[in-house]
């Protein structure tokens, strides 16, 4: 599960790939960049 780095939401999606490489972008804080949180789907929620 992927998270955001700056608000720790769940809600962020790709919006962009290929040669540039993927782009999130968080629903909540409008956070857009490459770089997010991933958790191997064990914990429910970042602490």
């Amino acid at each position: 599960m992927f998270y955001c780095p700056v608000c720790k939401s769940p809600e962020i999606y790709p919006v962009a790939g290929g040669v540039v490489g993927q782009v999130f972008v968080c629903k909540k804080c409008r956070y857009r960049g490459s770089f997010v949180l991933e958790t191997d789907g064990k914990d429910d929620e970042l602490k």
